[in-house]
């Protein structure tokens, strides 16, 4: 999901508007400026090949920002718009999705380069752009020719047994036009190329519908994560369906959103498990304004633990974004697949642990961001971790990297 405080962006799933007049083509062409890739332990071959390993996070350490310059242009693409990423370790790549719906340019995702070091974090270069397809080999349309077809992408990952990216879109859902544009979300797995492979079962609970049931809009699938062993991938909700109770507010604690377990191998839903969302960070200003908070991307440490990165914002509050890391443990919470609402029911929540709340990095401003990975190790052994941000195409936001040391 995409939200900012200053210049609100588009969207293809709100109600009566026009996508192709709020939204001129992007003319700004400039430059990248390169920097050298390097990993930590660029002779060290462990460092590219241990990530099987279970995690501990105690806390993360901050590295250092680097920011893309705003509607850089790309090989003819505008970059911008990034709300994944997951890091490669076999040849030291980030695959980075871009949220564009076929505004700018047919969906896709970016390949790139980072150069960091344990103190320092010099450079983004990025070295590919892939348009990503439908499963007839076309690509996706954008809502001003066709409404009723799109994509909203939003989480990736790189699957080292398939070599094979895992995508995911949020859907649609518009009950303001005739007829209603009701486009479930999905988790696809797709070859490199962009080609389509295969799509993840969606539990029925998680479909749009006309009726305030299932999914809300831009509120569904935005994180996923392959467990370090490779058997399972984990996905979640960012808002609550409308079953399991209200959104999160400035007055709501404990807004429930679901986690999904699936069996990779058959790509079927295993385990559901309930999270609490805090409250938002702020009331919005005027009160009446928009809200949201909300798991906006998990990264899988072990089979029962995760990172879960929770994004708040509020319009018109100071500061309007509040981003924080938890750490969440699956293992004594309640597998809730069996529940049609959660409003009400008995059950264990997933429990949780802050790691890090992103303002206390001294940083000079949170932005929107929505995608996580762990990278490679540094030179002391320990593993690092990369933030970056959706800047949602607008003049008042940045496309922020950020890189950390992990404490274990």
């Amino acid at each position: 999901m995409a939200f900012f405080a200053a210049h609100f962006v588009p969207s293809p799933y709100l109600p009566h508007f026009s996508m192709s007049k709020l939204f001129p083509a992007a003319t700004l062409l400039l430059a990248l400026v390169a920097f050298p890739a390097l990993t930590a332990c660029d002779d060290d071959e462990d460092a590219k090949t241990d990530t099987a390993k279970p995690l501990q996070v105690s806390s993360l350490r901050f590295i250092g920002e680097k920011l893309v310059p705003f509607k850089q242009d790309y090989n003819g693409t505008t970059l911008g718009g990034f709300s994944g990423i997951d890091y490669r370790p076999d040849n030291n790549a980030y695959y980075i999705m871009c949220d564009d719906p076929s505004t700018f340019q047919p969906v896709r995702y970016y390949t790139a380069a980072l150069a960091f070091d344990q103190t320092t974090f010099s450079g983004v270069t990025f070295t590919g752009v892939t348009t990503i397809k439908r499963p007839d080999g076309s690509p996706f349309p954008n809502a001003a020719t066709d409404r009723y077809n799109v994509a909203d992408p939003e989480g990736i990952r790189y699957d080292a047994a398939t070599a094979h990216i895992i995508w995911s879109s949020e859907g649609a859902r518009n009950v303001g036009v005739t007829p209603a544009v009701l486009i479930n979300p999905f988790l696809r797995e797709a070859n490199l190329d962009g080609s389509s492979v295969a799509e993840f079962a969606l539990p029925p609970l998680l479909r749009m519908q006309a009726t305030e049931n299932g999914t809300r809009s831009n509120g569904s699938l935005e994180g996923l994560s392959i467990s370090p062993d490779g058997r399972f991938l984990f996905t979640a909700q960012e808002e609550p369906i409308y079953e399991d109770g209200p959104r999160a507010s400035a007055s709501v604690t404990g807004a429930v959103i679901r986690v999904i377990k699936y069996d990779k191998a058959t790509r079927q839903p295993v385990a559901q498990f309930a999270y609490k969302l805090d409250a938002v960070h702020k009331a919005p200003v005027p009160a009446d304004q928009f809200q949201l908070n909300g798991v906006v991307e998990v990264l899988a440490l072990s089979e029962t633990k995760l990172l879960a990165l929770e994004r708040s914002f509020a319009v018109g509050a100071t500061p309007d974004y509040s981003v924080k890391i938890y750490e969440i443990d699956l293992a004594a919470a309640t597998n809730v697949a069996s529940l049609g609402a959660l409003q009400g029911a008995t059950y264990t929540p997933v429990a949780k642990r802050l790691v890090l709340d992103v303002a206390t990095t001294g940083i000079k401003r949170v932005d929107n961001l929505e995608g996580m990975t762990l990278g490679p190790k540094l030179a002391n052994g320990n593993y690092s971790l990369i933030l970056v941000s959706d800047d949602n195409f607008g003049t008042s936001q940045i496309s922020q990297f950020l890189a950390f040391e992990v404490l274990p």
